[in-house]
């Protein structure tokens, strides 16, 4: 079959016919349909991160059961399904609490085991999830970056009075701008910079209402004329950006909420002391649970999340190059391949 592969360190990847996936008894085989780029794909394609080579990345996606284990009873091949990228190992004290995202001993798809920049991809049947006949392969491979956005949500406080930040208008920002909408937040203001120009028009087509271009504009003292000195209830950091948790703060009301999304590979400056003076609080969240992904394919299968008008590319797998290279020039939302 046609696979992606990273094969070593550093910069490359090879577009190359690899073996089919072998079948175990708890698995399935899925024909993929659809698997978006996401973030975290680039600095793996890149050589930036470091991962298990050879490895097959990809793990937004949706397909086809085409194969199942002898022990699976609750797929059926034929089934339409996207599979969640947690894979817990059910038995440490994280797993048993619920919270298999922090498992002891976590593997996620395309990260650490072959994922599904391929035309077949094993994966365990308890992560994945029946799609309705109605739901397109598009809209099941975009439940992945939802759920990341969805978990700080949740975790959240935000109630129908308060005032929302958004830091970062990529896709997990903009997943972020509708589910707080969904929370009912009074008001949502995303920030964004030059090059999200696009990016900030959709945000507000999305739920947010008002944008800010931190590149022409002090962000903070935007945040304070828009709520008339009020500041923000809380700040979801979609970004990881160093200097991005300095102007957070300062945007913030006193007891307000700094959320952390945005995956950080640098040590941003805090300051610890105006958090405990103002009485800030901070979390952060890593990619999502098995029940949080189900609720948000149940979103989007509802019409409740839109995900086509964050969809800007398509393209076959073939043509992985190209679409890299569109990722990396900036011009481009959410990538679609189609192997």
């Amino acid at each position: 079959m046609l696979a992606v592969v990273k094969e070593h360190g550093g910069a490359g990847f090879a577009v190359k016919d690899v073996p089919y996936p072998k079948l175990r008894e708890d698995d399935v085989i899925i024909k993929v349909r659809s698997v978006g780029i996401c973030g975290t794909d680039g600095p793996i394609l890149a050589g930036t991160r470091k991962v298990p080579w050879p490895l097959i990345p990809g793990h937004e996606f949706a397909g086809d059961v085409v194969e199942t284990g002898s022990r699976v009873k609750n797929l059926k091949v034929g089934d339409r399904v996207t599979p969640c990228i947690v894979i817990g190992c059910g038995n440490c004290e994280m797993c048993i609490e619920g919270k298999e995202v922090l498992c002891d001993n976590l593997v996620e798809t395309g990260i650490h085991v072959d994922g599904a920049f391929a035309e077949y991809v094993r994966v365990p049947a308890k992560v994945c999830r029946r799609m309705r006949d109605t739901t397109t392969y598009d809209m099941g491979a975009s439940v992945d970056p939802i759920a990341s956005a969805y978990r700080t949500v949740k975790a959240s406080s935000v109630s129908p009075k308060d005032i929302c930040v958004v830091y970062g208008p990529g896709p997990i920002g903009l997943y972020a701008v509708q589910l707080l909408r969904l929370r009912g937040a009074k008001q949502i203001i995303c920030i964004g910079t030059d090059a999200d120009r696009k990016r900030l028009e959709l945000a507000k087509e999305l739920g947010a209402k008002a944008v800010i271009n931190a590149s022409l504009e002090d962000p903070v003292e935007c945040v304070r004329e828009i709520t008339g000195g009020r500041m923000a209830d809380y700040v979801q950091d979609c970004v990881g950006v160093p200097n991005v948790p300095v102007l957070a703060l300062n945007m913030l009301k006193k007891g307000g909420t700094y959320a952390v999304t945005g995956l950080y590979h640098s040590l941003p400056e805090v300051d610890l002391g105006q958090v405990v003076r103002r009485e800030i609080q901070i979390y952060g969240t890593i990619c999502y649970t098995r029940q949080e992904f189900e609720e948000c394919l149940d979103f989007v299968e509802d019409g409740r999340v839109k995900v086509e008008p964050l969809i800007t590319h398509h393209f076959p797998l073939a043509e992985m190059e190209q679409a890299f290279q569109v990722m990396q020039s900036k011009q481009c939302m959410k990538i679609i391949m189609h192997p």
